[in-house]
């Protein structure tokens, strides 16, 4: 156990590393049944579901890193814990063929960005889709391209967002592409959470509030799945 205790935006985390160089956080939990120092086994309760710290709602929050690299955890958890897969086009990941198709052209990224940046400061609201309700990040997504003139896809989720794009790895993301996440929130679909990738390692999205992130940082990269280019 490396630590466990209340870790600012993280709320109440508990580390987890093994002597393979593996390491899991577990954030946002309500109570923490360990201390630091403490040998745990698969099975001990270490925590319980929670939403401290900042989040949005009660959920299991799991990040994972090899030797400081962050991997996708959702396919360590699908397998029951045999082994960790980065995600990234291997084993039921996205897979980023070689030409995901031509980038969103600068007139449409302009209309889709002048439409997302309407809503800077509008709340997260589970369900919301319209700004009379404000949004949650699918909600807001889907909003943003039914009414920039980019498409009309009506309302996704962020699963279903996903399925609509081509995936584009990271390195290959541009400005008017969609950006994915997985295991923000306790959920079946690996997708759980969209927004709008606005190039220079930055994205606009519906957190709470509607507000700019630096997809680089601890956060948003260790739980990204893939981009998405709108067909």
């Amino acid at each position: 156990m490396v630590s466990a205790g209340n870790a600012g935006d993280y709320g109440l985390c508990v580390v987890i590393e093994g002597e393979d160089g593996y390491q899991s956080r577990y954030a946002h939990c309500s109570s923490i049944s360990v201390s630091a120092g403490q040998e745990v086994k698969r099975g001990d309760v270490i925590a319980a579901v929670g939403s401290t710290g900042n989040s949005t709602g009660p959920h299991l929050h799991l990040e994972v890193t090899h030797n400081g690299e962050y991997l996708d955890p959702y396919y360590y958890v699908a397998g029951g814990g045999d082994g960790y897969l980065p995600g990234g086009g291997t084993a039921g990941g996205p897979d980023f063929g070689e030409d995901p198709g031509a980038a969103m052209g600068d007139g449409s990224f302009e209309a889709m960005l002048e439409e997302a940046e309407k809503y800077l400061g509008y709340p997260y609201v589970w369900g919301g889709s319209s700004p009379s309700t404000s949004f949650d990040c699918s909600g807001y997504v889907s909003w943003v391209i039914n009414h920039s003139g980019v498409g009309n896809v009506g309302r996704q989720t962020a699963q279903g967002l996903y399925n609509l794009c081509t995936p584009v790895s990271k390195e290959n993301m541009q400005p008017g592409d969609l950006i994915f996440f997985t295991g923000t929130y306790s959920t079946a679909n690996p997708v759980t959470h969209v927004g709008i990738y606005i190039g220079d390692g930055k994205m606009i999205h519906c957190g709470d509030p509607i507000s700019y992130a630096n997809i680089n940082s601890q956060y948003w990269s260790g739980h990204f799945y893939s981009g998405g280019r709108l067909p």
